[in-house]
Order: structure tokens, then sequence, then C-alpha cells
């Protein structure tokens, strides 16, 4: 397949291209100055693609002033406003039979259950970007393709992410659990990532939003002890609320709240996670460390 795809400089999006070129498909990076370039120049690059993964939008872990609100907002909505149009543009024959857009789990209500059928929906700003953003693409639903949302929890691998930021702290002794460390740790490894992102590729019937989430959410605390413990290093450390509300302001929350997410359209399609729980997933990320 020939697949296009934006965001692929971020940890996630570099992943995944890795993954996908090594199973045979060809990649269209679509990259900023695409995107600078208006439809005009967006409907040329993903004239031949068959596929279309949109994972672009900044970093959500800043602080929320007005600016930065509008900067997460905007690389998100703006973008997948400019693919949609583009897609649209396009003649039928040369659209994609794929679209892939990606959302977050902050869209689900903080302390609660859910799965993709919930409708329990936050209202805080990172639920509000998440709602947003995929809103931005109605429009392809009357088009002739398939449209999978991908609401995605905290991607788990050693080359990036959170938990690339976490090790040399734990490894120094020095790693702790975040406030109480009750909130939900609702968790996907980056190599079940790229494996969903492969199932619904490949299965024609996938289409509608699918969390990309392990099958069972942990909490920060046990989180916290697991990767004491593989990496057998002590985790006495608390890191307190108002010292990250101090760092972060409004942010800080993404940290101290959550929701537990789990997965149920992937299995029920019949996909199976390599590593569907915390002890497995660490287990193997920190193998060679």
């Amino acid at each position: 397949m020939k697949i296009a795809i934006s965001g692929s400089t971020g940890f996630i999006g570099k992943q995944l291209s890795e993954y996908l070129l090594k199973s045979g498909n060809e990649l269209i990076m679509i990259s900023r100055a695409d995107f600078s370039g208006g439809c005009n120049q967006l409907t040329k690059v993903i004239k031949s693609a068959d596929v279309i993964i949109n994972l672009a939008g900044a970093s959500v872990l800043q602080r929320w002033n007005k600016e930065n609100k509008q900067l997460i907002l905007s690389s998100r909505v703006d973008t997948t406003n400019l693919l949609v149009k583009a897609v649209q543009m396009n003649l039928p024959e040369h659209r994609p039979g794929v679209c892939i857009n990606a959302s977050a789990i902050g869209i689900y209500e903080n302390n609660k259950s859910h799965d993709e059928f919930s409708t329990a929906l936050g209202t805080d700003f990172l639920a509000s970007v998440c709602k947003a953003w995929e809103r931005a693409t109605v429009d392809l639903k009357e088009l002739d393709l398939r449209l999978c949302t991908i609401r995605i929890g905290i991607v788990l691998g050693t080359t990036g992410g959170s938990l690339l930021k976490m090790l040399p702290l734990f490894k120094a002794g020095i790693g702790g659990k975040i406030a109480s460390g009750k909130q939900p740790f609702s968790f996907i490894h980056i190599t079940d990532f790229c494996h969903a992102i492969e199932h619904l590729l490949l299965n024609t019937n996938s289409a509608g939003v699918y969390n990309l989430t392990s099958p069972n959410p942990t909490t920060n605390e046990l989180f916290t002890k697991t990767l004491s413990d593989y990496l057998h290093r002590p985790a006495f450390f608390t890191v307190p609320e108002f010292a990250l509300k101090l760092l972060y302001g409004e942010a800080a929350a993404m940290l101290t709240k959550g929701a537990s997410v789990i997965s149920a359209r992937l299995p029920e399609e019949g996909f199976q996670f390599q590593f569907p729980d915390i002890t497995s997933s660490i287990a193997d990320l920190i193998k060679n460390e």
C-alpha cells in the first residue's frame, strides 16, 4: 500500500513509519511545508495514496496558557480540516480508501471506566480539543472510504514518549508515583499500537472509533511499582500535585487525573494484544535497559 502519513517526526509517527516500511508499504511523509502550502499542495501530495494516517499535533504536556492552548487546538483541527478538504478536492478515483485520524482518550470523563461505546465525555480543555479534532473529519463520512478514529492512550516505548523521560530517574533510584498514584494509567505498548494500525488498514470492516489502549489499564502507582521492580531500583519518592501545578498549571491535571479506558472493538474484531498488561509491557520494554 501507498500510505500518506502526517506527524511522522514524532515518537509515535517515527515508530509507526518504520514498522509500515518494514511491512513492505510505500510511505509519503506529509510535512509541515505541505500543510503550509494549503489544499492545492496537499491535494498533489496525497493524490496517489491508498491510505492517509493523520497523527499531526503539538505536544499537550506544556503550560496551557492562551497561546499554547491555541497551538494545541490548531495543530490538530486546522491540519485535519486541510487534509479533509484535500481529499474532497481529489477526483474519486484518486481518493484514499482508508483514513485513520488520531484523537486521544482525553476525550473521556475522568475517574470513570470507558470503552468505545461510552457516552460519558469530558468537559475540560483536552476533551474539548479531542471533540473538535473528531468533528473535523465528519465530512469524510460522506465519501466512499473507511474512516477510523483512534483514541490513543499513553504509548509506552523506549525511544520516546513518557517512558523515555522517566527511565533515567527510575534507573537512578529517584523515581516515584505521581500525587496519590491512584489515578488510572491507560496505556498501550508501541508494538501493539503499530499492530493495531495494521489491523485497521487490512480489515475491510474496520471503521468508526477505536480506543488504542491495553485491555488491562492500571494505575500510576502500579505502573511505578512494576517499572521499579523490573529495574531493581527503589521508587520511594512521590511527585506532589502542587509541584506539578506550579510547573504545568492547568495541564497538571493530565498527570494527576485520568480515565480507565479499554479497547473493546479491537478484540471483538479478532485483534490480539501481544502485551495486554503492564507487567508484560514493562518486561519487554526494559529487557535491554
